[in-house]
């Protein structure tokens, strides 16, 4: 395969990883968020088609640009991870508006505290000693 058609091949995987494992992030941090303050529940599709959209866009910039050097599976579980802990946050800690809008910011802000944790990683990793 040469190399434009790698990188196709590669960003249209991020994405679709991205769209997937958004969604499942959004999904579960609202379930979560819902349960620990005990508000009835509402629509989780709307949470999981707003993460699988943000995912779908996030993983391939992040991927690219932050996270070259990290295995595809530890940058998932790592920025799924800090989404659903931000977006928990967020939810909890209203500091938006409203508390959709709060926990959307948590959960940017927690995918990115993530995202970034795993690049310094990374980075002090592979530097010689």
């Amino acid at each position: 395969m040469n190399r434009p058609l790698r990188i196709v091949a590669i960003t249209l995987g991020l994405v679709l990883a991205g769209a997937v494992l958004g969604a499942t992030a959004g999904a579960v941090a609202l379930a979560i968020s819902l349960a620990v303050t005990g508000e009835k529940m509402f629509a989780l599709t709307f949470a999981a088609f707003v993460g699988g959209v943000l995912g779908a866009v996030t993983a391939p910039v992040l991927g690219w640009l932050l996270l070259r050097s990290v295995p595809l599976g530890q940058m998932f579980v790592g920025s799924v991870g800090g989404t659903v802990v931000g977006g928990v946050a967020g939810w909890i800690l209203l500091v938006g508006s409203n508390q959709i809008e709060s926990a959307l910011y948590g959960a940017f802000i927690g995918c990115l505290l993530s995202t970034l944790a795993l690049r310094r990683q990374a980075v002090v990793r592979a530097a010689p000693e």
